[in-house]
Parts: C-alpha cells; structure tokens; sequence
C-alpha cells in the first residue's frame, strides 16, 4: 500500500473516530438528561467522559515525553544553527553550526561564503538557496502559524473559569455530604479529571502552539483528533446538562411555589451548593475554552507532515539588536482613540453599577432594564460609527487575500452564527409580545435590531483588517486608522462586559420566558449567550491583532 492511501486511511478512520466520539456524547448527554427519576444514574456518562479525559491526558503525556523530547521552544532555528560574522565593510557570513542530527542538509544562500575554512568543511550542504525546509524527515519543529498571543491569552483566562467551577463542584461534594445529592456518586471523579486535562492541555497548546510534526504521524494524528473531538463533546455535554440541570431547579422551584405541603419531601434541589450559584456565570468558561482549545488543536492537525519554508534572516534582522519580530507596544498614532475609549469604558461601567443599584437595592427592574437598553443602543450607536470611520482609513492600507482564512477569522465567524441565532430568537419573541410590554418592548427590538446590523458590521471590518499591512514606510509611520482601531478594541471590551450580564438580563426581562417556555429559553440560553460573549471577546483579540500588524510591511502572526 503506497504512503498517500495509508494517509488518506488514517485521516479517514481519525475523522470517524472524532465523530463516533462527538454523537455518543451527544446521546448519552442527552438520555441522561431526559432520565426520568433526577437520581436514577446508570453512569454512562461520567464513564465515556472519564474515558475521554484519562485518554486525552495520556496523549498529552506522550506528545510532551516522546514527540517533544529534546525539542527546545523558545528558540528559533536560525538562533541555534546559524553563526554570524560581520565583516569590517559591514557585510555579514551566515553558516548552519555543527547540527546533532547528521542526515538534515542545510540550504546556504549562494552569495555568502563560510568565512572559517577549517571549521566549515566539515559542514555538508547539499545545496545553495536562499529558503530552508522545516521541519527535517522524522522530526519537530516549532515553525507553523502560531496562534495569536492574546487569542492564547484567552484561553487562559477562559481556563482559569473553567477549573474554577471544577473546583466549586468538587467542593460541593463535601458540602452534600451525608445528603442526598442529584449527582452520581462518581460525578466527583469526572470534575477531577476535567481538571486536570484543562490544565495540562493548556499548557500544552500555549507553549506549542507553532508546533509541525513530521514523525510517528499516524499516531500523532489520532492523539490531536482524539484531542479536538474530546473539546467538542465537553462543549455539547456542558449545554447539554447545564441545560438540564437549570430547567429541573426551575422547574421545582416554581412546582415548589404551587404545592406547599409540610409533608413533602425534601429535594437535592433545595441545597444551594457554591457551584449551583455560580455555573450561569462560569459554565460559559467552559463553553468559550473548549472552542479556542479546538481550533487550535485542528490548526496543530494540518500542520502535521507539512513542510514549511524558512526565510534566511536579513542582514539588519541579524546585526540589530532588536529581537527579530519585535514590534513596538506604544501608543503612537493611538492616544485620542485610547482616551475616548476608556471614556466609553467608565460610562459603561458606570451604567452598569446602575443596573445593579436599581435592580438588586431599590428593586425597580423597570427602570433597571431601561438603563440596561439605553447603555447598549449607545454603546451599538457609537462603535457602528467608529467602524465605518475605521474602515476608510484602514482602506488606504495593503489588502492581503491570503490572509482571509485563519484560526482568527474562522472562530470569529463561528461565534457570529451563535449571535445570529440568539439575536434571531429573540427578536422573534420580543415582535410577537411588543404590544403588552410598554416601553421595555420597544427598547428591547430596537437594542435587537443595533445589534444585528453592528455585528455584521464590525464582522466585516475585522476580517478586513486581518488582511491589510502597509506597503510603504510612509504607511508605517502615518499608521491611518490606528487611533479608530483602538477606540473600537476598547468598545469591544465594554460590550464584552455588558454580553457577560445577559444571562442577568434576561432573567429581569420576561418577555423571552412567556414566549417560549421554561425548558425552550433554556435551550437558547445555553447554547447562544456563550457564542454571543466569546464574539465580543474574540471580536477585541481579532482586534489587538490589527493594531500589531496592519502597521507593518510584513504580516506576522
């Protein structure tokens, strides 16, 4: 059997695989939810999950002991095997250094020659160019895309919520215990191992995430599709049973209100656990983390086997002292978008502080809300205006076509389906009910109606601006549009924070409950808010990345 069919099968059998993974946690989600009896556990759930996790860690554990061994991360291959003399006319003498592995062939440039001549015979190159091959036959090495630094960030950040609410849960085992609980008896056992896979595989992505791997890449195929399919069922079984589990503590709790008996008997439901207070707020955490961890993972997946081009570095890239890729972090160009950004951010802040005091202190959720609509039409209102400022000046700039389709634009297309959807829902429910809710119902189809156009809107830009990069020095130092970049990534970060008080919103407003029930809403809720929170988040990181590198002749990642 010739390679390519061999790889073609592997590809073949990983892509089921992922997917047998990804319907059977679908199924077993979903029965164990719709599970009659709340305490009645078969407990094949937590054993597929448990299964999942201790494979996952496993595969971890052999990409960081086999595959990577020896592998060095931070530095680049030209830091380690190249050796630089600068002649006294200034020009420079680039070599490969003595190289541990003895069948890679390096390409030298054919217009430098090896100054040592008794060191440099020893040295065989196959042939003169001005571009290496990497990774070599049956090697690893740290020179793919790369993921962007603040997308990495957020990750962490999102992890960081995600093993909080583990811990909330494994805590909560030892607030029930001795009482009945609602959870298998092994639910404590899948939080650990959740645990422990987020953090590892965090690790793991944020350190190697430029990772092309040339070796053993039958196996290392099936580890990352393993790893990106045991993402996407952690994303469908956290809506799934969070879904689940808030429609049952509804459910009684308004079951509760109608049939007051002294002789009922008590629920688990009626245990107010840390981590059934905080899940609305964190399993988006959870939700957003699988997503990115996903992305990245499919990204590390198609690197495997390729072949990347290397440029040699220039002769000022080799002489400067400035690290190769570094790029100034200042403010140029950007003070007065930075300043009426951060006012747009303290404006928000405070209205959001208002919310609160009207809606949890003087207890009037009709002014609350109106506060919380007015703060969101204005926030919708300005940066549709920023954004159409934005895209007349980033329109002078270099337009890139090759640069369309990343990691970036991708996940922020995906996260733009689950606004639609959410923003379509609701629309929906608030024009069928306009008419007996006032005031709130207006403001609510007008806040819809903003946000769909601006979200189209500033979808488009972003992935025009992912694209530009000067095509002069005078565009470099001008910099058009940075100043309306930044305004727009400060925006961005306030209307994250408001899209993180919807679940909130949604609770003071009824209209969305009357309209499609208890368990329908739910449905909605789970699956939307989470894509609607991480458009924000990743809508700024997209961005941040247009400040960097919209500014510069050449792109990087």
């Amino acid at each position: 059997m010739s390679t390519d069919i061999l790889s073609s099968l592997v590809r073949l059998i990983c892509g089921l695989y992922a997917l047998l993974i990804i319907v059977l946690s679908t199924v077993f989600a979903t029965a164990t939810s719709l599970t009659a009896k709340e305490r009645q556990h078969l407990y094949y759930l937590e054993i597929f999950l448990v299964y999942l996790y201790l494979t996952s860690l496993l595969i971890l554990v052999y990409f960081q002991v086999v595959i990577l061994r020896g592998v060095k991360v931070k530095a680049s291959y030209f830091e380690t095997n190249i050796r630089v003399t600068v002649r006294p006319d200034g020009s420079i003498a680039k070599s490969p250094t003595a190289s541990p592995h003895p069948n890679r062939h390096f390409a030298l440039p054919e217009e430098e020659q090896p100054l040592d001549n008794g060191k440099e015979e020893q040295i065989s190159i196959s042939s003169r160019h001005s571009q290496l091959v990497l990774p070599a036959d049956g090697s690893v090495a740290h020179v793919g895309e790369g993921i962007n630094f603040y997308l990495r960030l957020g990750a962490l950040a999102f992890a960081f919520g995600s093993v909080t609410l583990d811990g909330f849960h494994i805590a909560s085992y030892f607030e029930t215990l001795g009482m009945e609980s609602c959870k298998s008896s092994i639910f404590i056992l899948v939080y650990v191992m959740h645990l422990l896979f987020t953090f590892f595989q965090t690790f793991f992505l944020f350190k190697n995430h430029k990772l092309v791997i040339d070796k053993q890449k039958a196996r290392v195929r099936f580890g990352m599709m393993h790893l990106m399919a045991t993402n996407i069922a952690v994303l469908l079984v956290t809506i799934i049973t969070e879904t689940a589990e808030d429609y049952r503590l509804k459910n009684y709790q308004e079951n509760k209100l109608v049939n007051v008996s002294k002789d009922a008997v008590k629920s688990c439901y009626d245990d107010l656990t840390l981590a059934r207070t905080s899940s609305p707020y964190l399993f988006p955490c959870t939700i957003i983390y699988s997503i990115i961890a996903a992305g990245i993972i499919y990204r590390l997946y198609q690197y495997i086997g390729m072949k990347i081009k290397q440029r040699w570095p220039s002769h000022t890239s080799l002489t400067s002292s400035v690290p190769q890729g570094a790029t100034s972090i200042d403010c140029e160009k950007a003070n007065k978008g930075l300043f009426l950004g951060l006012l747009v951010a303290v404006v928000t802040l405070i209205a959001m502080a208002t919310f609160f005091v009207f809606e949890n202190r003087i207890s009037d959720t009709n002014t609350a809300i109106k506060v919380f609509f007015v703060t969101e039409i204005a926030l919708m209102v300005v940066t549709a205006l920023g954004i159409v400022w934005g895209y007349v000046r980033l329109a002078r700039l270099k337009f890139l076509e090759n640069y369309f389709f990343t990691v970036d634009s991708v996940l922020l297309i995906v996260a733009l389906a689950g606004t639609y959807i959410y923003l379509c829902f609701i629309l929906i429910s608030v024009a069928s009910e306009i008419g007996s809710h006032g005031v709130t119902g207006i403001l609510s189809i007008i806040t819809i109606i903003l946000a769909l156009i601006q979200a189209t809107m500033h979808t488009i830009f972003v992935l025009d601006g992912l694209c530009r990069c000067a095509e002069n020095d005078e565009q470099m130092g001008q910099k058009p549009g940075r100043a309306v970049v930044t305004f727009l990534l400060v925006c961005n970060l306030a209307l994250w924070v408001v899209s993180m008080f919807e679940v909130k919103k949604t609770q003071v407003v009824q209209i969305h409950i009357d309209f499609y029930g208890i368990l329908a809403w739910n449905i909605i809720n789970h699956l939307c808010v989470p894509l609607l929170i991480f458009f924000r988040f990743h809508s700024a990181i997209c961005l941040s990345k247009i400040w960097f590198n919209a500014y510069q002749k050449e792109k990087q990642i």
